[in-house]
């Protein structure tokens, strides 16, 4: 690090600086959040998500601006309509908390780190807030900010299949058709490309170009090499969908089941936007946590045995977005044989995962039914 720059980090200013910055990553994806709870509740219902104005479901009285406040406005009013005192359910501060805390910390992994924790892309030689005002992160900007809208809309979608709704068309069209436009046009929304090359020796040349070709330059253009990698992005997203729903798609059927329709399209959105290799990383972390969290609760109820697949995916989108430089396999670091063996074993165990987390699912799902009919007498007969 320079001396200007030691001695930058040692300022208040500079400490202002980074406060402020977490602060307003925070607070707008709380805003965002507040805003998402809105599209939850009235976009599967086909209502307009901008008016009328959000009011109370029991008395119908317009939230007033102040109670309206990301997480602050339910905590002033103690989880109650100031008018009714109806209950108002935790969930709309937990969604806005939510929201607000992936967006700090995908600024931190992202554009504070300067690229640090992202695949194949190489780390800037700086990190800190500072490199916002010398214009050296527009790059990781956009990056934060294309991610950041992939997560709402798979947050949107896990929660829309919780209250057992159907994700909209319109929601999923609106998010492929951005990730698709904007993927094609800017080459450094995706920092993996489509082909990766196996690197032995890299020079200081080539280094510096890297340097020169990512560190805060932002292009629009129109370039093969990114159509080439949203096309693979899209085909491998196809893919890996079809294994992690197959139960649901090849054996259809009218009682409950943990891949809801249209959970296939996510993994497709996850693949234009992040791109074929993180995407059967997404498939598989997903599949195994699913599956171990099925297994676990095999034999009785739990909140998390509940869950659809979309929250699955959800948190599994979360770890590779923060972390995706640890999680991602690629065979610059393994060589071609080990990344061939390690990613061909992900893409077969992601429908064994998911099978045998179905299979888990509907035969709890049989037991729980079976002893609802049983009458009473003969349950407290058989449990004396």
């Amino acid at each position: 690090m320079t001396p200007l720059l030691t001695a930058m980090s040692w300022s208040p200013s500079y400490w202002l600086l980074e406060v402020f910055t977490a602060v307003w990553c925070f607070v707008m994806g709380s805003v965002i959040g507040s805003f998402l709870n809105v599209v939850i509740y009235r976009m599967p219902l086909g209502l307009n998500i901008s008016k009328p104005k959000s009011r109370c479901p029991f008395c119908e009285t317009p939230i007033r601006t102040r109670d309206n406040l990301p997480i602050l406005g339910w905590l002033l009013l103690r989880g109650k309509c100031r008018d009714c005192q109806a209950p108002i359910p935790a969930r709309y501060p937990i969604v806005e908390a939510l929201v607000g805390v992936v967006f700090l910390l995908l600024y931190l992994a992202i554009v504070h780190s300067g690229g640090a924790l992202l695949p194949y892309r190489p780390p800037n030689r700086f990190s800190g807030g500072y490199q916002i005002l010398e214009g050296r992160t527009w790059d990781l900007i956009a990056l934060a900010v294309y991610y950041c809208y992939l997560f709402i809309v798979v947050v949107a979608a896990a929660y829309i299949q919780y209250d057992r709704q159907l994700i909209p068309r319109r929601l999923l069209f609106w998010c492929l058709g951005i990730g698709l436009v904007a993927g094609c046009l800017i080459p450094e929304l995706h920092p993996v490309p489509a082909q990766v090359s196996v690197q032995t020796n890299v020079s200081s040349t080539e280094i510096m170009l890297s340097e020169l070709r990512y560190h805060g330059a932002l292009h629009v253009s129109f370039e093969l090499s990114s159509v080439l990698t949203v096309c693979w992005g899209l085909l491998y997203g196809v893919i890996v969908g079809i294994l992690f729903c197959w139960r649901n798609l090849f054996q259809p059927g009218a009682q409950p089941t943990l891949f809801p329709p249209r959970t296939l399209w996510l993994l497709v959105l996850m693949g234009v936007y992040l791109g074929w290799q993180q995407v059967v990383s997404v498939g598989f972390l997903s599949a195994l946590i699913l599956c171990v969290v099925q297994l676990v609760f095999w034999k009785r109820d739990s909140f998390c045995a509940k869950l659809p697949a979309a929250a699955f995916l959800c948190g599994a989108l979360t770890l590779q977005l923060l972390l995706g430089g640890y999680l991602t396999i690629l065979p610059d670091q393994t060589g071609y044989l080990t990344y061939l063996f390690v990613t061909g074993g992900q893409i077969v165990a992601i429908p064994l995962l998911t099978g045998l987390s179905e299979a888990a699912y509907r035969n709890r799902e049989n037991i729980n039914s079976a002893q609802d009919q049983i009458p009473f007498d003969e349950s407290s007969t058989l449990t004396s």
